[in-house]
C-alpha cells in the first residue's frame, strides 16, 4: 500500500525531523544554493534558495488538544509523520520541485480530535491546496510531477517513463518489508533477507542505467520514492546485530547510488538519519517518541 493507517499508533512510520537550529538551516540553504547553482534553471534555483523558509517540516507533531492550523489560501499543505516512508516520498516531491509548502505533523499516539476530518482516508500523507485533496504519496508524487514539471523528475519520453514505472514495481516492495520490521510484524530476519535480494535488482538496473542515480547525473522521481527505506534500514542495522547491510564491494553500483543519496541536499534537508535512529531506538525499547531529536 502507499499509505499506513492511522488507526493505530503503531500502524505509521512516524516522527518528525524536529527542529534545528538557525546554523543549521543556514547550512542546508547554502548547501542546496550551490547545488541549484550547476543543476537547475535561474526559476528553480530561486525556489530552491527560499525552501527553508517556506517549509515547516521540523514542526512539533500535533497532539490531542491541538488546534487545527487554518489553511493558507494556494498553498500546498502536506499532512505527515516525518519518519514514516510513505510521508516521505512527499516531502522528498515537494523539496526536489522547491515549492512552497506548509507541513502539518501528526502525533499517532495521541491523536488530535480533527484527524479524522482532514485525512480522508485515515491515512498520511495527505496533501491539500485549497479545495483539492490528495491522498497517498504515489499519486502525490505524480500530481506534483504532472503540475509542477520544473524541475522535471521523469522522463518525458513515454517509453522511459513506462520502464521507470515498471522498475518501481517490484523497488517499492522495500517500503513494505522495512515497515513490517518496524512495526514487529512477522521475523525481521525474514524480512531483512527478502530487502537484502530487492538490492539485488537495485544492483541490476543501475548496471542497465549506466549513471550513478536512477534518474541520470541527478535523482529523479524514482530515487525520491524509494530512498525512505534506507534510513530506517541504516538505523535496524545498527540496533539489530544479525540485520547487516549489504558490503559495498557484493553492490558497488547499489553502494555508490546510497552514498551519493544520504549526501544530497535535498535528501539531507528532509530526512536527519539520526534522528531516524532515535525514533527506531524508541519502538525498540517500547513508546515510540514521535518527536524524536526535536528540543521544544
Amino acid at each position: 500500500g502507499a499509505v499506513f493507517k492511522l488507526h493505530s499508533p503503531l500502524a505509521v512510520c512516524t516522527s518528525l525531523e524536529g527542529r534545528v537550529g538557525v546554523w543549521r538551516r543556514q547550512i542546508l540553504a547554502a548547501s542546496a544554493s550551490r547545488w541549484c547553482s550547476f543543476s537547475h534553471s535561474p526559476e528553480t534555483r530561486s525556489k530552491w534558495s527560499s525552501l527553508y523558509r517556506c517549509s515547516n517540516m521540523n514542526a512539533w507533531a500535533l497532539e490531542t488538544g491541538s488546534k487545527l492550523p487554518p489553511l493558507v489560501p494556494g498553498k500546498l499543505r502536506l499532512y505527515s509523520m516525518r519518519f514514516c516512508p510513505y510521508a516521505q516520498r512527499a516531502l522528498l516531491m515537494l523539496n526536489a520541485k522547491g515549492l512552497d509548502h506548509e507541513v502539518v505533523n501528526v502525533n499517532l499516539a495521541r491523536r488530535p480530535e480533527w484527524y479524522n476530518d482532514v485525512l480522508p482516508a485515515g491515512t498520511v500523507p495527505v496533501l491539500y491546496q485549497d479545495e483539492k485533496v490528495i491522498s497517498g504519496s504515489m499519486p502525490i508524487a505524480e500530481y506534483l510531477e504532472e503540475a509542477y514539471p520544473q524541475p522535471r523528475l521523469l522522463p518525458s519520453d513515454p517509453y522511459l517513463k513506462a520502464l521507470d514505472r515498471s522498475f518501481l514495481d517490484s523497488a517499492l516492495a522495500c517500503a513494505s518489508l522495512i515497515g513490517s520490521i518496524s512495526l514487529k510484524r512477522g521475523s525481521k530476519e525474514e524480512h531483512w533477507v527478502n530487502f537484502v535480494k530487492k538490492i539485488g535488482l537495485f544492483e541490476k538496473e543501475l548496471g542497465k542505467r549506466k549513471t550513478t542515480y536512477f534518474g541520470g547525473d541527478q535523482p529523479g522521481l524514482v530515487d525520491y520514492v524509494i530512498w525512505p527505506s534506507f534510513p530506517a534500514a541504516l538505523a535496524f542495522s545498527k540496533l539489530y546485530p544479525d540485520l547487516k547491510m549489504p558490503a559495498a564491494d557484493e553492490f558497488p553500483l547499489f553502494s555508490r547510488w546510497l552514498q551519493a543519496m544520504r549526501g544530497h541536499p535535498v535528501v539531507k534537508a528532509t530526512v536527519n538519519e539520526d534522528h531516524v535512529f532515535l525514533y527506531a531506538k524508541s519502538g525498540q525499547e517500547g513508546e515510540r517518541d514521535y518527536n524524536a531529536g526535536l528540543q521544544k
